[in-house]
């Protein structure tokens, strides 16, 4: 066990990793083995009806839900703001019963733009890929996009050890955590000309402040500062779920990086880009982003 894992276990009470987090895990796999077993449109249909029930369980995560959809469309009423907050929960609880289908999901998927990840696989200089949690991101990661070329995704670990296992360590490619310890291997994977793969969307205090629909929103610039001291690419990704339930991946070119002195400067105006990009993403399907996390400053949701 690493010592940035080491750290993070003895900080948890013995009873929540001895009793709770192994209850919990016992579960879920229970869960995940039931919709596995199930076709994966009956596990689809189950899991938006299970997450519709959490959604009027978790109400105060609903609560901030509602405060970011007002933000976000204040010409919508109330009951506008609730059907989309509504749908999204369905939408979640369909991309968890869909996970153990993963592979199955990209099979069948429709991949637009692929050519610009094998041109940054051609170019030998490795690069990035902007996403968000929206759709189902998971499809990109769950195997190879062709000809064994993996993309490498930086996400954060699970509380539960035996839930991160479950969830997590089943991805394609070399797992990035967050940390010190996942920032040395981001590191190592780019220089070996790897492509990262990171979600962009979610707020970080130690970010920086970047317009995110028309409030100031601290936004983590890690993606933008290593693209332009290492000179390599951004493109930007998402995966959609369509009406009759397959998925539309659609991959864009790279982003435009700005020259320039002032690291600062072209920083911001590189996240801004992204963050323009993700907020048109998410009004064209509002019900498929994840609503429910403090993307503002706090003073907003009391």
């Amino acid at each position: 066990m690493n010592r940035e894992k080491m750290i993070r276990q003895s900080h948890r009470h013995p009873v929540q990793r001895y009793v709770r987090d192994p209850i919990v895990a016992v579960l879920a796999i229970i869960v995940w083995k039931l919709f596995q077993w199930l076709p994966v449109k009956t596990a689809s249909n189950w899991g938006g009806k299970l997450g519709v029930l959490v959604g009027n369980l978790m109400r105060r995560r609903s609560h901030v839900g509602l405060v970011n959809l007002k933000i976000a469309f204040p010409e919508k009423t109330e009951e506008e703001h609730r059907l989309i907050l509504k749908e999204m929960w369905r939408h979640w609880g369909r991309f968890y019963a869909e996970m153990p289908h993963a592979r199955t999901l990209f099979q069948n998927a429709e991949i637009r733009g692929l050519e610009y990840l094998k041109q940054i696989q051609k170019s030998g200089k490795g690069g990035f890929v902007c996403s968000a949690h929206l759709g189902n991101w998971e499809l990109a990661v769950s195997q190879p996009l062709f000809d064994n070329f993996y993309l490498n995704p930086v996400y954060r670990r699970a509380n539960n050890p035996w839930l991160d296992k479950l969830m997590f360590q089943r991805r394609t490619g070399i797992l990035i955590p967050k940390g010190m310890l996942g920032a040395r291997k981001l590191v190592e994977v780019l220089h070996n000309k790897g492509v990262v793969v990171m979600l962009c969307d979610q707020k970080l205090r130690e970010g920086i402040s970047v317009p995110f629909f028309g409030r100031p929103a601290m936004t983590a610039p890690a993606i933008a500062v290593l693209a332009l001291r290492m000179k390599l690419p951004i493109v930007m990704a998402r995966s959609i779920r369509q009406p009759d339930g397959h998925f539309v991946m659609e991959i864009t070119k790279p982003l435009e990086l700005p020259t320039g002195s002032d690291m600062e400067e072209k920083t911001a105006k590189v996240m801004t880009q992204i963050n323009q990009i993700l907020e048109n993403w998410i009004r064209e399907n509002p019900e498929q982003w994840l609503w429910i996390h403090r993307r503002f400053d706090k003073s907003e949701y009391f």
